[in-house]
């Protein structure tokens, strides 16, 4: 079976789900959910990139996220069941800078969510912390384009989540003016150096394929999966005729 570029899966490891995983050269994963064990041997095959909320705090496995249960909660994000976070709180600070060592223990590297949920000074503070405490491994933002400028010098990468499809609230492709969107900041990842990867979101194999064509079309890997991402080889599209 050919190697795919990239998994985005945050549901749990079984024996199944880490052989589809590896079959991906990066993949992103909750490194909460995993046994060290999992991850040494997920990464026989393959780059893994721990998930790291920046800017909101949410639940993880046996951790809870109770709204207003800490100094740096400052409101709820509905959608997600998740909290916006006060980034230049000093308790915050202390708190991502241990899930990042956490996340980095067994895995390469990092992505780095949530980078538009916070006061913008403050999140570039914190990921500037991150890289100063870790030099050597992979940072990736999801999005964040508007800390492009400033953290340009800091990341690896940008994966554009919702490149062609976004997720809510059902998965459909993008109109032309969010196509262009995701095109230029497509364009200004390039330019800055860093590699580029995407996302995308589909409740059927067709929109699968629209998805999947369009990222051949602008030479940008994507991973095309539902909501939740809970599917570790993704959407399949339907075989050619």
């Amino acid at each position: 079976m050919p190697r795919a570029a990239l998994s985005v899966y945050y549901g749990v490891p079984c024996p199944d789900t880490l052989s589809v995983l590896a079959r991906h050269a990066t993949v992103v994963v909750q490194r909460g959910l995993y046994t060290p064990e999992q991850l040494t041997g997920l990464r026989q095959t393959s780059r893994v990139l721990g998930y790291l909320s920046v800017g909101e705090d949410h639940p993880l496995g046996t951790r809870p996220c109770i709204p207003g249960s800490a100094p740096y909660h400052v409101s709820i994000n509905g959608a997600w069941g998740s909290v916006r976070v006060d980034a230049a709180h000093p308790v915050w600070r202390t708190t991502l800078l241990a899930r990042a060592r956490d996340a980095l223990a067994d895995t390469d590297g990092l992505l780095l969510d949530t980078l538009d949920s916070a006061d913008p000074a403050a999140t570039v503070a914190l990921v500037r912390e991150v890289r100063a405490a870790w030099p050597r491994v992979a940072l990736y933002a999801n999005r964040g384009f508007g800390l492009l400028r400033e953290l340009s010098g800091v990341l690896d990468g940008v994966l554009i989540e919702a490149f062609s499809t976004g997720h809510s609230p059902t998965p459909a492709l993008h109109h032309p003016d969010g196509l262009a969107y995701t095109a230029h900041w497509l364009r200004a990842v390039r330019a800055a150096g860093l590699d580029a990867l995407a996302l995308d979101y589909a409740d059927t194999p067709a929109l699968a394929a629209v998805a999947r064509a369009r990222a051949e079309r602008e030479g940008v890997p994507t991973f095309v999966s539902n909501r939740s991402l809970s599917l570790p080889g993704g959407l399949l599209c339907p075989l050619p005729a």
